[in-house]
């Protein structure tokens, strides 16, 4: 009677482990199939909030080459990179069109 507690606690504290090797199993493959999908061409989102198309990943550094802007490219970690299909559908949606300059006079 006096090993009930102990025993209750160490299959507990294995139960813990136990979801949590499974929980670290399936963000691996997650990651592992995000990596896989990556090509020339691919639209993503950076974890910061950054729009960018791929231009080339190098997978024995982990690292991808990304185009920002027409000419300026940068190289960004793939674990910070989302594919814009995952990203939800409000972040996806375009702004619509900017204002206009308040400072601008308009012809009446």
């Amino acid at each position: 009677m006096t090993f009930l507690p102990v025993v209750i606690l160490v299959v507990l504290f294995g139960g813990l482990l136990l979801l949590n090797r499974r929980g670290k199993a399936r963000t691996e493959t997650q990651t592992a199939q995000r990596t896989s999908r990556l090509r020339l061409g691919t639209d993503v989102m950076t974890t910061s909030g950054l729009y960018a198309t791929v231009v080339s990943v190098d997978m024995q550094e982990q690292t991808a080459i990304l185009s920002i802007a027409p000419g300026v490219e940068v190289k960004w970690t793939i674990a910070a990179l989302r594919e814009v299909d995952e990203v939800a559908p409000q972040y996806r949606e375009p702004l619509g069109e900017l204002p206009d300059d308040p400072d601008t006079e308009t012809p009446d």
